[in-house]
């Protein structure tokens, strides 16, 4: 009797990822939800760069380059919100993708022409700017590194991916900022107006990294996405070309790892060197004024300056040997008074003064300004209630029987108000008569100082 076959045993970890994959290839895939020919549409529509594209990417030069002088965040990020940057980088890595060689070209053409407008306007806005010296806004677009690189990729992926969906959303405007195409542009224009190419050139290989990693991100998409081709490819002039741009592409990026490997090393240096110093730069009376890290072709430096006591060398020697064990090849930079500089300690005495009550100063300063602030507000508001100083002479003139003028400011309150309120008061002295133009003679006078002074309740006796 044939005994029937054993069924394999299947491990529960089989069982667990063959009923999970349906589920995870499902909820991953993007194939099915792509949209080819509006895709293919929408891009080429913005490859071109003429007419309103132009003067739209001038504008958004223009309003980039002020935020980066001012270093204004929100500044440049408006700017990039309204840049139309993407449209030909996109276009160049569509047209690799599908093969349409004639895309490409259009696309480099369009790219070449948006980035010499930027860089020109950019230049021609720098060269007229007041502020000539370089906001952190600007520094940060001079040393791009493999973070710049990771950004760009996954922003280009980011991009193309939204485009391709049947349901569009707003993921290109987020993109045009996280990749940050044009702040490098404008940070090019700061270094040709200045003659600074260190700016120039570093701003300007950031815009290549990021424009060439959106393209690329764009043909890998449209490849996995299976885009219909215009033209079939050559199967052994593709290779070759695949091998072009592997290599072309590895030697953009290679300079951004060596420069993100140096930063990361700088950084770590840093922060080893100051808890070595925290720990280390000790000694009774003296007190470190400044404590700078500073990079000589690729060794750290440290400069401190001491004040005080006067530290020996065999301690300083002792502390560099420290740091040297702490980080390969850094070296200690001292300055301090000697012993023997007379006059100094008068001015370490004043130095420590100073440091000490710089606070105190401030406050001072503070409440002086304030005072000052006070006497203005008061003088001015005296000098709106007192007379003309004139004013006696003036009525002595109208009239050769006025013997004597007093004036004054009177306080005045009414029964049943809670404040006083000063009003003027002229005490006018005549020859005794008391004929009827006498009479009027006062009144003429009296008409004429309320109209002098500009008020109807100046008090005006005559006797």
């Amino acid at each position: 009797m044939e005994t029937a076959p054993e069924t394999p045993r299947v491990s529960p970890f089989t069982r667990i990822v063959a009923i999970l994959r349906p589920i995870v290839v499902d909820r991953l895939s993007i194939v099915d939800l792509a949209e080819p020919e509006s895709t293919i549409a929408g891009i080429q529509k913005d490859i071109e760069f003429k007419g309103f594209n132009v003067w739209i990417l001038g504008f958004a030069i223009v309003i980039a380059s002020i935020g980066l002088n001012v270093d204004s965040t929100a500044v440049v990020i408006g700017a990039m919100l309204i840049s139309p940057l993407m449209g030909p980088i996109m276009g160049f890595g569509l047209g690799v993708g599908i093969n349409d060689l004639s895309m490409v070209r259009k696309s480099v053409l369009n790219l070449g022409v948006a980035a010499g407008i930027s860089i020109a306007a950019s230049a021609v806005y720098f060269l007229i700017s007041p502020l000539d010296a370089p906001s952190n806004e600007l520094f940060a677009r001079t040393n791009p590194t493999l973070l710049d690189v990771l950004i760009a990729l996954f922003g280009g992926l980011t991009g193309v991916l939204a485009g391709s969906r049947k349901e569009k959303n707003n993921v290109i405007p987020g993109v045009a900022i996280a990749t940050a195409l044009m702040p490098p542009l404008c940070t090019a224009g700061f270094g040709l107006a200045h003659g600074d190419w260190h700016f120039f050139f570093g701003a300007f290989y950031l815009f290549l990294i990021n424009a060439i990693l959106i393209a690329t991100a764009t043909t890998l998409v449209v490849r996995y996405l299976r885009f219909p081709m215009v033209a079939l490819p050559d199967a052994m002039k593709e290779r070759k070309y695949k091998r072009y741009f592997a290599v072309a592409l590895l030697a953009l990026v290679l300079p951004s790892g060596w420069i993100f490997y140096r930063t990361v090393s700088e950084g770590i240096h840093a922060g080893q060197i100051t808890e070595y110093l925290t720990e280390h730069i000790r000694y009774p009376g003296m007190e470190v004024v400044k404590q700078e890290i500073r990079h000589e072709e690729g060794a750290p430096i440290v400069d401190l300056v001491l004040l005080g006591e006067h530290v020996p060398d065999a301690l300083l020697t002792e502390w560099q040997s420290g740091l040297a064990g702490v980080v390969t090849g850094a070296s200690l930079h001292v300055v301090q008074n000697r012993p023997s500089d007379a006059g100094l300690d008068e001015m370490q005495r004043l130095i420590d003064l100073y440091s000490t009550g710089r606070s105190d100063l401030a406050d001072r300063d503070a409440e002086i300004r304030r005072l000052n602030d006070e006497l203005a507000a008061t003088r001015q508001a005296l000098e709106g209630e007192l007379l003309p100083a004139s004013l006696p002479g003036e009525l002595l003139l109208q009239d050769t029987a006025i013997t004597g003028v007093h004036t004054g400011i009177v306080a005045e309150q009414q029964r049943g108000t809670s404040t006083a309120v000063r009003i003027p008061w002229i005490d006018i002295t005549w020859l005794p008569d008391s004929t009827p133009q006498r009479l009027a003679a006062q009144a003429r006078i009296t008409d004429w100082l309320r109209l002098r002074l500009a008020r109807e309740d100046v008090r005006v006796s005559h006797h």
